[in-house]
């Protein structure tokens, strides 16, 4: 999931070509969250992501992404947005006392029609 977006951050960094690319400073916060997220669980990663779209967003919305890279960030990101898993709560459930009654609602000393006996 996080190797797309990974590699178009990357490629998008540029190494010294004189194509349009995005600063360092600005590319690696998202290397970093996007490098944990495929070890995170669904309610992490699903944090995750979303961090990672804000931050993208908010790189566009400053400027710091050039014109021409814009719409193929903006793909990777929407691309790893897609994947976002559900995040749902771990359920515990709640143990039963040991003796308790599992009748169906009659309880001790009491015959089927409720008399006690």
């Amino acid at each position: 999931m996080r190797v797309s977006l990974l590699a178009g951050v990357v490629l998008l960094v540029g190494c010294g070509s004189s194509e349009p690319r995005l600063a360092r400073s600005d590319t690696q916060p998202l290397i970093a969250l996007t490098a944990r997220i495929a070890d995170e669980g669904a309610c992490a990663q699903a944090r995750d992501i979303a961090a990672v779209r804000a931050r993208a967003v908010r790189l566009v919305n400053q400027g710091r992404v050039p014109a021409k890279l814009q719409e193929p960030f903006l793909s990777g990101v929407n691309a790893l947005g897609e994947q976002t898993p559900a995040c749902v709560p771990a359920v515990t459930p709640t143990p039963t006392a040991p003796g308790k009654d599992k009748g169906h609602g009659h309880g001790k000393g009491r015959d089927k029609h409720g008399d006690e006996g």
